[in-house]
């Protein structure tokens, strides 16, 4: 999984919170959390719990905040495996 800081930094915009205002809640400087919005510097899990509630955003969809990297190989895998499973519930059906 990796963090979308894209998504961070639209979420922080649409909801007009500053850069100055996200890292007084951090207790960082903007420089700090400008280097952490476009990721020179990580986001610890507590940090990013507080960008969660300073933008109002419940913590039951962090997971929106992630991306999942499936490698191409194993995409088809999972294709397989899918098609697989469509096929059981279509045996199962004609019981």
């Amino acid at each position: 999984m990796k963090f979308n800081l894209q998504r961070l930094r639209f979420e922080r915009l649409s909801r007009k919170v500053s850069q100055e205002d996200m890292a007084q809640a951090l207790n960082i400087n903007r420089t700090s959390y400008h280097k952490k919005e476009n990721g020179k510097i990580k986001i610890s899990v507590e940090e990013f719990a507080t960008m969660l509630e300073v933008l109002n955003i419940p913590q039951s969809e962090a997971g929106h905040f992630f991306e999942q990297n499936v490698p191409e190989r194993e995409q088809s895998n999972v294709a397989q495996f899918l098609k697989t499973d469509e096929e059981a519930c279509a045996e199962v059906r004609g019981y």
